[in-house]
């Protein structure tokens, strides 16, 4: 799933325009979202993945560092980031909320690409127009269950890029 996330935003860079730093986040976010899941048998494990991450020493990570790729992972599933329903998120500079809501929105696709845990997606291709974001699927098979759960997603990503997100396996 993290391989997915990397290559959707080296592919969406020219949108959203971020660097190694913000890939790094990415990346760390990618491999912890799930973490939570050690804590509770079903429902809130994106929270519990936050707050993980926020509690954690991860090296080359300072205090603001770690709280965005917590808000990341913790954002990866169920609620989108809201200023007005969450304290954290809204404590961040806009420029920061702003990159949360860019690795949040991929990461939610790639999650959605990973929903079967069958590595059934192996690489994705972005093809970028001025209305539409089409993602082409490398797969070791029938991907239809893992496209409908990142449309399912795609939300957050869809309104970062202004563009309508399609999916060809």
């Amino acid at each position: 799933m993290t391989r997915i996330a990397l290559a959707l935003f080296d592919q969406l860079r020219p949108l959203h325009g971020y660097g190694p730093a913000a890939r790094r986040l990415l990346e760390i976010a990618g491999r912890l979202h799930d973490i939570g899941w050690s804590r509770v048998v079903s429902g809130k494990h994106h929270k519990w993945s936050g707050a993980m991450i926020l509690d954690s020493r991860i090296p080359g990570l300072d205090p603001r560092g770690r709280l965005t790729c917590a808000l990341v992972a913790r954002y990866h599933t169920k609620a989108l980031p809201d200023v007005s329903r969450h304290r954290r998120f809204a404590s961040l500079s806009s420029g920061t909320r702003k990159k949360v809501q860019w690795l949040a929105g991929i990461l939610r696709v790639a999650d959605g690409l990973d929903s079967t845990h069958n590595l059934v997606v192996k690489q994705v291709h972005c093809e970028i127009s001025p209305k539409r974001i089409v993602l082409r699927m490398e797969t070791t098979g029938n991907c239809l269950r893992e496209a409908e759960r990142a449309r399912q997603k795609q939300d957050l990503l869809a309104r970062m890029t202004g563009r309508e997100i399609d999916y060809r396996c």
